[in-house]
């Protein structure tokens, strides 16, 4: 029997859209921690946010942290919430909503209309 696997929320999907726009970055570890290694990363390059970085632990293991304007976030709280960050909200801007989010209505109900309560963070 095969594994049920786990459904994906709109609003999840939503931001996976919008950080497909952002610029990403790949890095080993070396011999420091993942999130070392991202911050070392953003210090020694001037990196300007927002960016995606994937920082390879292990041939098994990689690592995702989004550099926003208010810090360093992993991948999937920047994804669950991309409506709290300012500069993803200038992409979905410049992309146009009814592009980037066409199709995600109609995929059931879930915390999709949490998000349009959001609105006022984009300000």
């Amino acid at each position: 029997m095969s594994k049920k696997r786990k459904r994906i929320s709109r609003r999840r999907l939503a931001g996976q859209r919008v950080l497909a726009h952002v610029p990403t970055h790949n890095l080993e570890t070396g011999e420091h921690k993942p999130v070392t290694a991202a911050r070392r990363y953003i210090a020694e390059t001037g990196l300007e946010a927002p960016a995606l970085l994937n920082v390879r632990r292990n041939e098994h293991t990689t690592d995702r942290f989004f550099w926003g304007e208010k810090g360093l976030f992993s991948a999937q709280y920047a994804e669950e919430n991309h409506f709290l960050f300012p500069s993803l909200r200038l992409i979905v801007d410049q992309v146009g909503e009814d592009n980037l989010f066409a199709g995600l209505e109609a995929n059931g109900s879930d915390d999709w209309e949490e998000m349009e309560e959001y609105e006022y963070a984009f300000v």
